[in-house]
């Protein structure tokens, strides 16, 4: 029973990481929308209106207001090829954003103003597989999109929890001349860039500009994974009645098995309700072990997989995802209640007499 147990748990808790990995990767490689939240225009505008951009300066608690440019850049997910954006800026403005998100270059150099070069996350550059030297971007990627018309070098990496990439805008503005710009706009705080974005998308001409916070994003997110998530707990709670009902069903016949020594028990005159107890304790503690090793071995493999499987493949996973654990959690008690109801059923029509004549 107890194999049974680990095997159930392994398979819950791996389908439910993998699946809340896709949302994990996202909210991972959109990051950078948690320290500025970009204005994008829209309906092929070249840059966010001037009244637009006015109303975004008067609002309150705004840091900064940066127009930026930028080139994209394909990166591996659970989707495939997917863009993701290098932002062109000054010198200061770059610096302030590295302040900001808490990266810090930890190898080669910054780029040089109006070069094909950029600085990339740690993430990133293995993501894509890079080392110094590489090409990010160039005219002859694969998949996704092209985003840069001239091959950009990678010079730097970054260490630190945000994904995000510069290059110089002085590059943006003469290799991309016909790239849109738009706007980075930061907090007075950075734990209070969320209502600053939620008050901007309020007020915001959506036909014109798009506000991409990390609230947009993340809502976005559960909704398209709604359907996902729905068919998992349907698959999960089958599994578990299966489970227990097998378990519950193993745990009657080693009782059956041992039906003579209850019925000497009770022969002697220990209470009903004691033998009850003492045969689902026997259920609850052997559960128990069982979930405890299926948890360490799904956390074991998973890690172990994490760096070798999943990674290389754009796949970010946490093997000690609490939601995870949680879903397994109705195994021991389904089980436990199962063993209780069926054992304590049995228990109240033993005839003690009558099993131990037939010995």
């Amino acid at each position: 029973m107890a194999v049974v147990i680990v095997l159930s748990v392994f398979l819950i808790a791996s389908v439910v990481t993998i699946v809340n990995s896709v949302d994990l990767t996202v909210t991972t490689i959109y990051n950078y929308t948690q320290i500025a939240t970009p204005i994008i225009p829209q309906r092929s505008a070249l840059s966010v209106d001037p009244d637009i951009e006015a109303m975004v300066r008067r609002q309150p608690g705004i840091d900064r207001v940066m127009d930026a440019g930028a080139f994209f850049m394909n990166i591996n997910t659970v989707f495939g090829r997917v863009p993701f954006i290098c932002f062109a800026l000054t010198d200061e403005q770059r610096n302030y954003l590295m302040a900001r998100s808490g990266d810090h270059l930890v190898a080669g150099r910054l780029p040089i103003d109006g070069r094909p070069e950029a600085i990339l996350s740690e993430g990133l550059v293995n993501n894509k597989k890079l080392k110094l030297g590489d090409i990010v971007a160039g005219p002859t990627d694969e998949g996704g999109i092209s985003g840069s018309p001239v091959p950009v070098k990678l010079v730097g990496i970054m260490d630190g929890p945000t994904w995000i990439a510069f290059t110089s805008r002085s590059f943006a503005d003469i290799a991309l001349p016909a790239m849109p710009t738009f706007l980075l706009v930061t907090a007075n705080t950075p734990g209070g860039l969320a209502a600053l974005s939620h008050s901007l998308d309020s007020q915001v001409d959506h036909s014109r500009v798009q506000v991409l916070s990390n609230h947009n994003l993340v809502q976005q997110l559960r909704d398209s994974l709604a359907s996902m998530y729905l068919i998992m707990s349907l698959v999960n709670a089958m599994v578990i009645l299966v489970v227990a009902i097998m378990s519950g069903m193993l745990s009657n016949i080693y009782f059956t098995q041992r039906l003579s020594e209850f019925a000497v028990l009770a022969a002697i005159g220990l209470k009903r309700s004691i033998l009850i107890w003492h045969a689902v304790s026997e259920t609850a503690i052997l559960t128990a072990i069982g979930w405890v090793l299926g948890i360490i071995v799904t956390w074991t493999s998973l890690s172990y997989m994490r760096g070798t499987v999943f990674e290389p493949r754009g796949m970010l996973i946490d093997p000690h995802d609490i939601i995870a654990l949680l879903y397994t959690v109705p195994i021991p008690l389904i089980i436990t209640v199962f063993a209780i109801a069926t054992i304590s059923f049995r228990m109240s029509r033993l005839d003690p007499v009558a099993i131990i004549e037939r010995r």
